[in-house]
């Protein structure tokens, strides 16, 4: 190569990586804050029944101990039966119009729940509440594949899902500021309802016009940054770019072996994160003689350490292209708060709510990272959404758990809870690094392969087009 060849390869390349550049900023700015805004009003909009009770809702409806610990557990059990459903839907047809539909349809729930008068229409709000936003969080996972590559969705993923963080850090003084205003027809836990659920209305219509489908089809990227996008993801999906729709793919994801170990690593996380942060309001009310208003501005740093681990635990999950050790990482911090919290006596309040601080960022930090590698690891547009909603469904047993595994008879120690919650921890931390060894033995594998062994892995799973992350020349992101 010539000196002048030379030059102009290298010229080549940094004006790649200047459009690169554009790129990512311009697919982070108009996708990453709409959707993940729309997350922290679904996090609000989920758990705001926890501070809707602090300030009478339980009271005025007349609702015992257990009927409340069922309001919370029935919520998801629409994750379960329609998780799957929401995203082949997403997968088939325009993201755009699916994701504004579920969006107003919770919105509408969240604000129904204002007319309660009772027990069961409050369990049938709650249902429906989970019922339509059980679709947004797997669906923006596959949605992310989309448009960004397996080395750059941790981040992405982290930032979106540090919204809950933040809902979880302000949206108890939300609630109280919401409280203080002063009307002669609605309760405290009315207004609650309605102010925290009108945003979500309002938001849908906008999506409706703002959120692309395909990058083919993205009017805020020009030619040349359309293609650039598009060669960039089937670069990176390799042998295993598909992106036609097929039944076979969708059943072949519940034949994957590594479907069901994800699916454990997700109920034990869920279980353990759900449960703390419903009764964490309470937990922290119990540590000591704290008003309600007290009470909310303690809940705050727990969750702000939370959005900084997430955001860091991502990048360096990203930078590394590493998920695994990332996730022991996070289950190593929380396991040290629940150790705290279960041997540490009641009257050291301090070292208790740094327990609590260590809790909520171990287990807020551990999602992204796990929702990631289970993004990284199925191969095809068809298998990575349905394993997605999949895996997430099936964990939603473990949201219905978490709303019984801290009872109020615990109080005010939560013995069982913290219990409960710490062995979950442990068997996931188990099965991450299991995972781990499993996808270095198969990597391993297939990089002994010769033609005619590859060859042969290919008609086994059907061909090229079916192949996904079973390809041969796959490798799985550990």
């Amino acid at each position: 190569m010539t000196v002048a060849s030379s030059e102009i390869a290298t010229n080549s390349n940094h004006d790649y990586e200047i459009e690169k550049q554009k790129l990512m900023h311009k697919l982070d700015l108009h996708l990453l804050p709409i959707l993940s805004i729309l997350y922290l009003l679904s996090y609000l909009n989920g758990t705001n029944i926890a501070n809707a009770k602090l300030f009478g809702l339980a009271n005025d409806i007349q609702l015992t101990s257990e009927q409340y610990q069922w309001c919370l557990s029935i919520y998801f059990f629409g994750f379960v039966i329609f998780q799957i459903p929401s995203n082949i839907i997403l997968r088939r047809y325009q993201p755009s119009n699916w994701i504004s539909l579920i969006v107003l349809l919770w919105g509408l729930a969240a604000v129904s729940m204002a007319a309660v008068n009772g027990f069961k229409t409050l369990l049938l709000a709650r249902f429906l509440l989970g019922t339509f936003q059980c679709g947004f969080f797997p669906g923006f996972i596959y949605y992310t594949s989309l448009w960004y590559r397996r080395k750059e969705q941790a981040i992405r993923l982290g930032f979106f899902w540090s919204f809950s963080a933040l809902a979880g850090a302000f949206g108890g003084l939300i609630a109280y500021g919401i409280t203080q205003i002063k009307s002669p027809i609605l309760t405290a836990w009315q207004l609650i309802f309605i102010i925290e659920g009108v945003p979500t209305i309002i938001l849908a219509f906008f999506c409706w016009f703002y959120i692309p489908d395909t990058p083919e089809q993205a009017r805020f990227l020009n030619d040349k940054q359309r293609q650039l996008e598009t060669d960039r993801l089937r670069q990176d999906a390799g042998a295993s770019h598909h992106s036609s729709f097929s039944w076979s793919q969708v059943l072949s994801v519940f034949t994957d072996w590594k479907t069901y170990i994800y699916a454990l690593t997700y109920i034990c996380g869920t279980t353990s994160l759900q449960g703390i942060t419903l009764v964490l309001p309470t937990l922290i009310s119990d540590m000591d003689q704290w008003t309600p208003i007290q009470t909310q501005l303690m809940t705050v740093p727990p969750y702000l350490v939370a959005f900084i681990t997430i955001l860091i635990v991502s990048r360096s999950s990203d930078y590394f292209v590493e998920r695994s050790f990332h996730l022991v990482v996070t289950n190593l911090l929380t396991i040290c708060g629940l150790l705290i919290l279960i041997f540490i006596d009641q009257q050291y309040v301090c070292i208790l709510y740094i327990g609590v601080v260590l809790v909520i960022s171990g287990l807020y930090s551990n999602v992204s990272i796990r929702v990631t590698w289970i993004n990284n690891n199925f191969a095809s547009l068809t298998r990575r959404a349905v394993a997605t909603a999949f895996i997430i469904s099936i964990a939603a047993i473990g949201g219905i758990i978490s709303g019984q595994i801290y009872q109020a008879e615990q109080k005010p120690r939560y013995l069982i809870g913290n219990t409960i919650t710490l062995i979950c921890c442990v068997i996931q931390t188990t099965l991450v690094i299991s995972l781990r060894l499993i996808f270095m033995y198969i990597n391993h594998q297939r990089s002994k392969m010769n033609d005619e062994e590859i060859k042969k892995q290919i008609e086994k799973y059907g061909g090229d087009k079916l192949a996904g992350d079973h390809h041969p020349e796959y490798r799985y992101t550990l």
